[in-house]
């Protein structure tokens, strides 16, 4: 049944989108969609600020949607893929950071290109067709009734140790890669001292402490870190949880900061540890050389349900733990590998810090040069 409602959903989009493609594309007119947010991701903004530096002529359209669970948002929701639809149609360049179901399910005009930047620096945890019949991810059969990650021109990647996973994830092939890195790299390496200074500014109790965040990854299920704020020694330190914006986790403690008026990304600047798990901030926290922990206390729990591209216990098996008194002590006592650490980084990091908005930029104009020469 699911699977019948899915192949009408897909043809009455392709019935549409044949009229729609009938409409003059416009060639200098580059568009970027995502359903991660209601607000314009920051690659994304960081990206746009570039291409309108280097061409101002450029009609750049922003398409920003959260797609919400349940009946009534998934009828609001098709009616927005429709609207997504007309300025595909109508665009020669189409960027994205996630699955897209236009995108990947609609027969385009051959001189569309699609550009794949995804969410993240790096394939920390397995997605896409890694995860297809696991607890976290599609079945194979409604992945392929769905088109799961077709129709992509090129893909950004972080560094090339993660390809063999973009490819896997992706179901795709290397030429299909470019291991430029997202702008938020950039972002961070060039504006590392402003943000810090506006966060301190904003809380001088942060002058003079030892800063942890603290960044648990997306799971399906509940989790609960009150062990791990009642080992925290608060009297030497301050402590930031971050919590990923599809989970909220209680916490019942005054003394935990959440700086809400700062990205995750954000509070890097000022933290002296940064303590994850699965996330693809390591790679975030790595790119500012900030002092790396993983705290997997459900590793054999999230191993099964998901997976793993990167095996913290491998890669950096002295910065990772099950225990927060383990992960703790090494703040502390500030025992911290950082040997192991730089190998880590030079491994998994992009090679050329520092220039991937320029790279991503100079891709799509080169695309949208090609039909206005």
């Amino acid at each position: 049944m699911k699977t019948l409602l899915i192949y009408t959903f897909k043809f009455s989009l392709n019935f549409i989108y044949f009229f729609l493609k009938l409409f003059k594309t416009d060639n200098k007119k580059v568009m970027f969609i995502t359903r991660q947010s209601d607000t314009i991701p920051l690659d994304f903004e960081l990206l746009i600020n570039s291409l309108k530096k280097e061409d101002n002529s450029l009609h750049i359209k922003i398409i920003c949607k959260r797609m919400n669970k349940g009946l009534v948002n998934y009828i609001k929701y098709y009616f927005h893929i429709v609207y997504q639809m007309y300025h595909i149609a109508t665009s020669k360049v189409c960027v994205i950071d996630s699955y897209n179901v236009a995108i990947c399910n609609l027969k385009h005009k051959k001189s569309l290109f699609v550009l794949q930047i995804w969410h993240s620096i790096g394939k920390i945890k397995k997605s896409g067709y890694q995860t297809l019949d696991k607890e976290s991810g599609r079945t194979e059969k409604i992945a392929k009734s769905l088109n799961m990650h077709k129709n992509y021109s090129k893909i950004i990647a972080g560094g090339p140790s993660f390809n063999k996973y973009y490819i896997e994830s992706f179901n795709t092939t290397e030429d299909k890669i470019l291991n430029y890195g997202l702008p938020r790299i950039d972002y961070l390496i060039n504006n590392e001292k402003t943000i810090r200074k506006k966060i301190l500014n904003k809380y001088n109790e942060f002058y003079n402490k030892k800063i942890v965040l603290y960044v648990p990854t997306f799971r399906t299920y509940k989790i609960d870190i009150d062990d791990f704020i009642k080992n925290f020694d608060f009297d030497n330190c301050i402590l930031i949880i971050k919590c990923h914006p599809n989970q909220k986790i209680n916490i019942h403690d005054e003394r935990v900061y959440t700086c809400d008026d700062f990205s995750s990304t954000d509070i890097l600047t000022v933290s002296d540890y940064v303590i994850t798990d699965y996330s693809s901030m390591c790679l975030e926290a790595a790119v500012l050389n900030k002092k790396l922990l993983f705290y997997v206390f459900d590793y054999d729990k999230y191993v099964d349900s998901n997976g793993l591209n990167l095996d913290p216990f491998i890669e950096l098996s002295s910065c990772t733990y099950k225990d927060s008194k383990s992960i703790l002590s090494i703040i502390k006592n500030d025992n911290y590998d950082d040997l192991s650490y730089q190998e880590f980084r030079k491994k998994y990091l992009p090679k050329k810090l520092g220039s991937s908005t320029k790279m991503i930029t100079d891709l799509i104009l080169k695309e949208v040069r090609k039909w206005n020469i």
